[in-house]
């Protein structure tokens, strides 16, 4: 288990070696490399923190789910609002890069984790992720038709990222039982620390009113892990009543 999350750390660190890189050679296609490293990362993590047999329900059911509400996004505007990808993330089925479903399923993975798989939980964290990475990523991988308030997307996307997690994390839940898993020191920790060096990928891309409003995100973030931490370590502490 311990050998999954150095792998998750390591991470983040060559994240930042490839930051620099593309500070000086300014090629976006480093961002998209990075993200399929994710991936890769999510499944080596997986099958050693959920299994195989959960591995695969849990890729199989969030990308075919992701997928459809993604469709249904591009082609309608709901929930997300009007957007179309741009053709940097390859191929795509109705308008939607057969990528994309896999960064959902990536993210709420780790959203997951942090938040202890909890229906309540996991898509307040995936929208506090996407309120520091979307407006970044909307400046080449995909492109909103009305631009919004926050930083060029719209308010209507954040709500749409809460149901769509939400719907997610049900359909995953009907087939995979979270409750044995514990609250993960390491998985807050890694949450916080994604957080971080999307604050940092924020300043590299020039958008450094947004990294301030990440940094103070994911700080808050932080601070309520923390107390919740010491929730848990005070009750495990408190003697038992005969």
């Amino acid at each position: 288990m311990e050998r999954c999350w150095k792998a998750v750390y390591t991470y983040l660190i060559f994240g930042i070696i490839m930051l620099l890189i593309y500070e000086y050679s300014h090629i976006y296609e480093l961002a998209i490399i990075y993200e399929i490293i994710f991936i890769f990362i999510y499944i080596y993590h997986s099958l050693n923190y959920l299994g195989s047999k959960n591995t695969i329900k849990f890729i199989f059911l969030g990308y075919f789910t992701s997928l459809l509400i993604e469709i249904i996004g591009v082609n309608s505007g709901y929930p997300f609002g009007r957007y179309y990808y741009t053709s940097l993330l390859g191929p795509r089925i109705y308008g939607v890069p057969y990528a994309i479903p896999l960064f959902w399923v990536s993210i709420i993975y780790f959203a997951g984790i942090a938040g202890n798989f909890r229906l309540y939980s996991v898509p307040f964290l995936m929208v506090i992720l996407d309120l520091s990475f979307d407006p970044r990523f909307s400046l080449h991988l995909w492109h909103w038709i009305k631009p919004g308030i926050y930083f060029g997307v719209p308010l209507s996307n954040f709500a749409g990222w809460f149901a769509a997690s939400l719907i997610i994390m049900a359909v995953i839940g009907i087939f995979i039982k979270f409750n044995k898993y514990r609250i993960s020191i390491n998985g807050m920790l890694f949450y916080v620390l994604f957080g971080y060096f999307q604050a940092l990928e924020d300043t590299v891309s020039g958008l450094l009113k947004l990294a301030v409003v990440s940094t103070i995100m994911f700080t808050i973030i932080l601070i309520i892990f923390l107390i919740i931490q010491f929730s848990v370590n005070k009750k495990i502490l408190m003697p038992q009543k005969m």
